[in-house]
């Protein structure tokens, strides 16, 4: 448990700060939601291909594909209960976190793009980095 907080958790809970702390100095919109979006999907897409690659072993060490599947579904999934609960929070509670049909949509799609971007990234890099390992073996 510890080892999934330091490698895979700091990741979305650094973007709950960040987007409590940029909220709080420059409002949400136009620019601090959007961002957070994006970094928010890529954030959880981190913390589940970390914690898949941490504890794969208990799921039967699935391939990378299978993994990268996970992490975007899981990503979306975590991305529409967000949206959920702020439509939930203005119809409940009064408050203005939901403004539109079209922000909640801008928002899911941020987020799912956050994702595939972070995770094209750890592809990107994964693969840079076992091209570099074959060629120290020769």
């Amino acid at each position: 448990m510890r080892r999934v907080v330091r490698e895979a958790a700091w990741a979305p809970v650094s973007v709950l700060v960040v987007h409590e702390v940029a909220a709080r100095m420059f409002k949400h919109e136009p620019y601090v939601d959007p961002v957070m979006h994006f970094l928010g999907g890529s954030a959880i897409a981190f913390f589940v291909y970390r914690v898949c690659r941490i504890g794969g072993r208990f799921l039967g060490a699935p391939s990378r594909l299978a993994i990268d599947l996970l992490a975007f579904g899981l990503t979306s999934s975590v991305a529409l209960m967000w949206e959920f609960g702020e439509v939930l929070s203005v119809r409940v509670l009064g408050s203005r976190a939901h403004t539109s049909a079209a922000d909640t949509l801008r928002d899911l799609l941020l987020g799912m793009i956050g994702a595939i971007v972070c995770l094209g990234a750890i592809r990107l890099l994964a693969s840079r980095h076992e091209s570099d390992s074959h060629k120290g073996m020769r």
